[in-house]
């Protein structure tokens, strides 16, 4: 396929859209040729963009309480009136007070935005290391080459662990760039499956345990030691994902709760 081509299904492949035999069509096109591969870039920056909370609307502090209010008052006139085309006028606003609230509520209880936009940050730059095959700055399965490699480059020494006996191997690093910074990103190997595994320092002392979630099809485990924040990612099964972050945190003896 060439570029006119890839570019009407840039959006489509960007969504996940595609069908797998077209998706690697695009897969295999971004890996060589470098204009439609930033076009793709532009797209995540766009869609980084448009997650911007100051494009979200922030509904006043007291609408619930007015929302919840009226259908009180809405309840009590419907108990005293008699049946008549008021009383449908009525009900008609009843549902309509529920709905609104229902919405109020759903909206107050999303996930925050910030967390949504590291996910998609994490996601993405993974995404890309494979495309680009640009998974490693430095290529190598010793701890001892990969982890100075990085002095210099950033201004903090990210921990490198050989998990090779925990079937986990070592396969480099590179530097990356996430949420405004720049980042360490570990490059290792679980049943054939990449992983990267992002490493920046925390702003809190405070120790997280591994915990999982999913975006776009691909396994997500975070966790903080107090100094640093660790977030792996892969296409690699939950339990498995799960089980190298564990890894990963005794081999380089963090603290974590039970």
């Amino acid at each position: 396929m060439n570029c006119p081509q890839i570019e009407k299904l840039l959006h489509a492949h960007h969504d996940r859209e595609l069908d797998a035999a077209h998706t690697l069509q695009v897969d295999d096109h971004l890996s060589d040729c470098q204009r439609c591969f930033d076009l793709t870039r532009n797209l995540s920056t766009l869609r980084s963009a448009l997650q911007n909370d100051a494009l979200r609307l922030s509904v006043p502090a007291g609408l619930r309480q007015s929302i919840l209010a009226c259908i009180g008052q809405t309840a009590q006139s419907e108990h005293d009136a008699t049946i008549s085309p008021k009383r449908s006028w009525n009900w008609n606003w009843s549902v309509a007070a529920v709905l609104l609230a229902a919405a109020v509520l759903a909206f107050q209880f999303r996930h925050s935005p910030s967390d949504d936009r590291l996910l998609v940050e994490l996601t993405e730059s993974h995404i890309r290391s494979l495309m680009a095959s640009h998974l490693t700055d430095v290529a190598s399965t010793d701890q001892h080459t990969v982890k100075p490699w990085f002095d210099g480059k950033l201004d903090f020494a990210p921990p490198v662990i050989d998990l090779y006996l925990a079937g986990f191997p070592l396969l480099g690093g590179r530097l990356d760039y996430i949420a405004g910074r720049p980042v360490a990103a570990l490059v290792y190997s679980g049943q054939k499956h990449p992983i990267n595994l992002f490493i920046w320092p925390a702003e809190s002392s405070a120790v997280c345990s591994p915990h999982a979630t999913q975006r776009n099809d691909y396994g997500i485990v975070q966790w903080s030691d107090g100094r640093m924040n660790l977030v792996a990612v892969s296409d690699l099964g939950e339990a498995e994902l799960h089980e190298f972050a564990v890894s990963f945190c005794h081999g380089a003896r963090q603290p974590f709760p039970p």
